[in-house]
Parts: C-alpha cells; sequence; structure tokens
C-alpha cells in the first residue's frame, strides 16, 4: 500500500508547477509584447526620420527674373528648341538682383512646418538673402509677385500649398571664368516633421543666367 506521505508530495508536486507554467506563459507574452512595440517605434522612427512629402508643382505663374541694381530687368533671349524653349538671362554687370517666385506642396497626409528657404549653390556667393510670403502682385511679368510680408516659419497641411518669393543679391561672373550658362533648378528648404528636421532640394521653375564677357 501506498504511503500517505509520498501520495502528498505527488499532491503538492503538480498542484506548484500550473502556476509556474502560467507565469513562464505570461512573462513570453510580456517579453514578446515588448518586442514588438520596440519594432513599431523603431520603424516609425525610421519612416519620421525620412518622411519627405515636399515637392513643387507648376500650376500657376511662377518664375523668376533678373533685375539691375537699378531696378530694371536684365538683358533675355530664348533658347532651346521649339516646344522646350526657355528664357536665359544675361547677367548684369556687377551685383545683381535674383528674384525666384515658387511653391512648396505638401502631398502627403500629415503636416510638415517650414522653417528656411536658402538660395541655391552659386560660385560667387549670395548676400542680402529675403524670403517674404507671395501675397502682393505687382503685374511685372507674367508670375510678378515681389513679395509681401518677410516670411516666417508656417505649417502646411496635408495637401497644402505655400507660395514664396525669394530675393539674393548675386555677383557677375564673367566668361573667362563661367563659359557655361548656370542653371538652377532647386533651393534647399528646411523643414520639421515630429521634431526632426530635414532640408531638402524642392525644385523651382528653371533659372538660366549667361556669364558676361567682362563684368
Amino acid at each position: 500500500m501506498d504511503h500517505p506521505f509520498v501520495q502528498n508530495n505527488d499532491w503538492r508536486s503538480e498542484d506548484t508547477e500550473e502556476p509556474q507554467k502560467r507565469r513562464r506563459w505570461w512573462l513570453t507574452v510580456l517579453v514578446s509584447l515588448v518586442v514588438v512595440i520596440v519594432a513599431i517605434g523603431a520603424a516609425l522612427y525610421i519612416a519620421a526620420s525620412h518622411y519627405q512629402p515636399l515637392s513643387q508643382k507648376l500650376d500657376g505663374d511662377y518664375g523668376t527674373q533678373i533685375e539691375t541694381l537699378n531696378g530694371t530687368l536684365a538683358a533675355t533671349r530664348i533658347a532651346g528648341a521649339a516646344g522646350s524653349s526657355h528664357i536665359v538671362w544675361t547677367e548684369p554687370s556687377g551685383s545683381f538682383l535674383v528674384e525666384v517666385v515658387f511653391t512648396i506642396n505638401n502631398l502627403q497626409r500629415f503636416p510638415v512646418t517650414i522653417e528656411k528657404v536658402t538660395p541655391p549653390a552659386i560660385p560667387s556667393g549670395t548676400s542680402n538673402v529675403h524670403v517674404y510670403f507671395d501675397t502682393k502682385p505687382n503685374g511685372t511679368g507674367t508670375y510678378g509677385l515681389k513679395g509681401g510680408p518677410a516670411f516666417t516659419p508656417r505649417t502646411i497641411a496635408s495637401g497644402g500649398q505655400l507660395e514664396l518669393a525669394i530675393h539674393w543679391d548675386q555677383q557677375c561672373v564673367p566668361t573667362s571664368a563661367q563659359s557655361a550658362t548656370s542653371t538652377y533648378s532647386d533651393l534647399p528648404v528646411e523643414y520639421s516633421f515630429m521634431s526632426f528636421h530635414h532640408t531638402v532640394s524642392v525644385p523651382i521653375h528653371s533659372l538660366y543666367i549667361a556669364p558676361r564677357a567682362t563684368c
């Protein structure tokens, strides 16, 4: 006959194994949940750090112009084949003013904040840079918006559009130092999204500047 003491030990062993199994099961679930949360967080972090919804759509009267410091427009000529022709500005002697009127479009679902817009990289450098909200038409050319209030950081909602004008002063670079026409087709734009700051190149209406023989 089995001894009662032995039977009691077997009963206690079975009774303690079940709670241990349940604890291990909950621990496995908890660890799995933490792993999933970390993986989702990492994916969101990577997505946010690479989020780039900005572009330009040429759906309005936008363009560029070059002015001498006395306010007159620089000389131009038409270049390119029929159907793909474009205006080439001849740089004025000395220092001159460049104006670019452009749009920034948010094509994705989350809002972003435009923090800063700067001129393209130019060998002769830029100075006296100003960015404006493009709100005051003045009838010059087909685009002719020479700027309204000074630009301050502005949030663009999903599907929204921001119209800006940027001005800068630039120095003439003669043909001896620059033999080919300079083409500027984008502007550096700094924006923020979920505390991430990015600088991207936003396309603009291409600006063509031909060098002078002498400056």
